[in-house]
């Protein structure tokens, strides 16, 4: 695996670990599935949601039985924002390289529908 490209999916697993605690700390019931938090009324996007951090915002899908592990290139882009740099790559065609490297490497496992999987992590 790509060094910056696993540190850039870290953190960004990290941040949506933060967000889903400081959403059940206020009393939002986490979803078993991504079906279910459709049916839920908070402030949310298909699937999931985006939370502002002190750090900057996140932006999740949870996974088809609630996983919240999951991401890919366009949220691991917005989450780097103008730190995209800092993880190591020139700008987002070069991180779009990189990550698809690692899928035809067979480190990132696509689920079947917009997200990805760290393989190992499976």
């Amino acid at each position: 695996m790509n060094n910056q490209l696993a540190i850039l999916i870290s953190d960004y697993q990290a941040s949506v670990g933060v967000a889903v605690a400081m959403m059940q700390r206020s009393g939002i019931p986490l979803p078993t599935t991504n079906v279910d938090w459709v049916g839920i009324r908070y402030f949310k996007h298909g699937y999931g949601c985006a939370v502002s951090l002190p750090t900057g915002t996140v932006d999740f899908d949870f996974g088809a039985h609630g996983e919240i592990d999951g991401f890919d290139v366009w949220r691991l882009a917005d989450f780097a924002g103008d730190k995209l740099s800092a993880y190591g790559f020139a700008d987002e065609d070069a991180l779009n390289t990189c990550f698809d490297a690692e899928v035809a490497a067979g480190a990132l496992m696509y689920c079947g529908y917009i997200l990805y999987y760290l393989a190992d992590a499976t």
